[in-house]
C-alpha cells in the first residue's frame, strides 16, 4: 500500500521510521510527504508542496495527517475522506470539533477515519473504548491526558524545581512545545475528554462548553502543604454523564497518595472508566513524545492494512454540557495571603478569585 504523510515535524518523523520498520508482509510505503520547501534535503523527491498532489493521486490509498492546527488538517482531511482515501490523524482540536462529521464523510466514501492517537498519546484507548461501549454503559471519565504538565508537576514535587524551572526542563526534553500555553492552561486536555466524553455518552460535545482550569499557579508552599494533607497534585479532566446531562471539568485535582493516579508520573498518561457491567477499566501508558505518538498512529495503520479499522459513531443524545449539575466537590483553596483551606459546594465564580484551587478526589 503506498501512503501519504501530511507533515515531517517531530511525530511526523516518528511516524516515517516506524512504518520503514514495519514488516514487509505489509507491503507498506510512504511514497510523498506533504511539508514546506525547507525538507527538501532530507525528503528529496518524497516532498509535495500542495496537499492536492496528495489528496489527487490515486495510488495512495491511506493517509496520516500530523501537520497540528484546525484548517489545514480539515481540508486535507475532508478531501481525502471523499476520495475514498482512509485517514489517520493524532489531531484532537480538528478531530473534538468534527469528530460525527468525519466518520459519517467516512462511512459514505467506504474508507476509515482512525484517530487513536488523539486523545491519550501512546495509549491505546479509543478502540478499547469503542468495544467495550457495545456492551458496557459507560458513567464516569477521569483522565490524566497530558505529559508535559503531569512531567512539569512531577519534577515540581520530586525534584523540588521551580515551575518555570521545570518547563524548562519540559521543553528540552521535547514534552513541551515553544509556546505550551495550550498545556498548561489546559486546552489540550480539554479536546481529549471531549472525543472521550463524545464516543462515550454517545453524543456531541462543544469544546467551549467545557470548564478548564490551568496549573500556572502551582507553587512550592502549594505542593508542600497538599503532600502534608497526605495528597498528589495532578492535572485532572473529569466527565460524568446523568440523564443527557453531562459534567465535564479539567482542573487541578488532589489524589489521595494510594489513589492509582498518585502512580502516574513524568510524561505517562492514564484514564479510568467506570462502567456499568465491569466497573472500573484502567489504562496507562506514555502521553507525550515522538515515538509514543507515532506507536498510536501506526497501529492505526495496521488495523487499516489488517481490514479491522471499522469505528462506528452512535449520536444518541443531546448533551447538555453543566447544566442543572450541582457541585458537590470539596475543594482546596488558596486566598490571596497563601493560606489553604478545604471548602464544600463553592462556585466556579469563587474558585476563580482564589489564588489557586485544586479539586478533592478521594
Amino acid at each position: 500500500m503506498k501512503l501519504g504523510l501530511f507533515g515531517y515535524g517531530t511525530i511526523g518523523r516518528g511516524v516515517y521510521t516506524l512504518v520503514e520498520q514495519l514488516d514487509k508482509s505489509y507491503n507498506c510505503e510512504i511514497t510523498k510527504v506533504f511539508d514546506l520547501p525547507i525538507k527538501k534535503e532530507v525528503l528529496g523527491d518524497k516532498l509535495v508542496t500542495n496537499i492536492d498532489d496528495i489528496v489527487n493521486d490515486d495510488e495512495i490509498k491511506t493517509v496520516v495527517e500530523v501537520l497540528g492546527g484546525h484548517d489545514v488538517p480539515y481540508e486535507v482531511i475532508t478531501k481525502c475522506l471523499k476520495k475514498g482515501k482512509s485517514v489517520i490523524t493524532a489531531n484532537k482540536e480538528v478531530v473534538s470539533q468534527h469528530l460525527e462529521e468525519f466518520i459519517n464523510i467516512a462511512h459514505a466514501n467506504n474508507c476509515s477515519f482512525c484517530f487513536e492517537a488523539s486523545a491519550g498519546g501512546g495509549i491505546p484507548v479509543i478502540r478499547p473504548l469503542i468495544d467495550n461501549i457495545k456492551v458496557n454503559d459507560v458513567n464516569d471519565i477521569y483522565g490524566i491526558l497530558n505529559g508535559t504538565t503531569n512531567y512539569i508537576l512531577t519534577k515540581m514535587d520530586e525534584d523540588g524545581l521551580t515551575f518555570a524551572e521545570a518547563l524548562d526542563l519540559a521543553k528540552q526534553n521535547g514534552f513541551a512545545e515553544a509556546n505550551p500555553t495550550a498545556d498548561l492552561e489546559g486546552l489540550d486536555i480539554v479536546r481529549k475528554i471531549n472525543i472521550l466524553s463524545s464516543l462515550a455518552f454517545k453524543g456531541n460535545i462543544k469544546n467551549d462548553d467545557i470548564y478548564h482550569y490551568g496549573i500556572t499557579g502551582v507553587n512550592k508552599f502549594i505542593l508542600d502543604d497538599i503532600k502534608n494533607h497526605g495528597y498528589a497534585l495532578k492535572f485532572v479532566a473529569s466527565s460524568k454523564k446523568t440523564g443527557n446531562n453531562v459534567s465535564i471539568r479539567v482542573e487541578p485535582t488532589m489524589v489521595k497518595k494510594n489513589h492509582p493516579f498518585a502512580a502516574v508520573k513524568n510524561e505517562f498518561n492514564a484514564v479510568l472508566f467506570t462502567g456499568s457491567t465491569n466497573s472500573d477499566l484502567m489504562f496507562y501508558g506514555k502521553g507525550a513524545g515522538s515515538i509514543p505518538t507515532a506507536t498510536a498512529i501506526v497501529s492505526d495503520l495496521v488495523s487499516i492494512l489488517e481490514k479491522r479499522s471499522y469505528i462506528g459513531y452512535e449520536n444518541k443524545n443531546e448533551l447538555i454540557v453543566n447544566k442543572n449539575m450541582q457541585n458537590d466537590f470539596t475543594y482546596y483553596i488558596v486566598n490571596s495571603k497563601n493560606v489553604g483551606e478545604f471548602r464544600q459546594k463553592v462556585s466556579d465564580e469563587e474558585l476563580l478569585k482564589s489564588k489557586f484551587y485544586a479539586r478533592v478526589l478521594d
